[in-house]
């Protein structure tokens, strides 16, 4: 009987000790495939508010503040500031916004924190503007409002 009490206790434990362990242990990270997702989200969202000509909007992609970096054309923008005025230089107007799209993406998750985009970018214009593609390469956070560009590398094809 005594032996019986002591398998009971020992099997009691066993079951409390795993319950705990369970319910302690830190929740899953999202998937490689869930961070994708949300990371196309992002770039979706940048495509259709340029495609609205609305580069406040297309701008809150970004990361807000003075660590974001913006690489194009040989030049370096440090900030969001920066960046947001040069958008609104370079592109005055939605006819030289063109219509936007996005291509061949290779999306790389680094960590919980980081991932890696790569693709090509097709700018559809008209009038006195012409057209333009080249590639681009991202660095994003995973911030509290969610993945945001750090730095962005966009260079023009001949």
């Amino acid at each position: 009987m005594k032996q019986l009490r002591r398998t009971a206790s020992l099997a009691t434990l066993l079951i409390l000790c795993v319950f705990f362990i369970t319910a302690c242990a830190p929740k899953g990270s999202p998937s490689n495939e869930q961070t994708q997702e949300e990371i196309l989200a992002v770039l979706n969202q940048q495509v259709a508010e340029w495609n609205r000509a609305d580069i406040p909007a297309f701008m809150e992609t970004y990361v807000k503040g003075d660590a974001l970096r913006f690489s194009s054309g040989g030049n370096v923008r440090r900030g969001w500031q920066e960046t947001f005025e040069r958008y609104q230089k370079a592109y005055p107007s939605p006819e030289a916004m063109g219509h936007l799209t996005f291509v061949d993406f290779e999306v790389m998750p680094l960590s919980e924190e980081w991932a890696q985009v790569h693709g090509r970018y097709i700018l559809k214009r008209s009038g006195d503007y012409s057209d333009a593609t080249g590639l681009f390469t991202l660095l994003l956070q995973n911030t509290k409002d969610g993945w945001k560009i750090l730095h962005d590398h966009t260079s023009a094809a001949e």
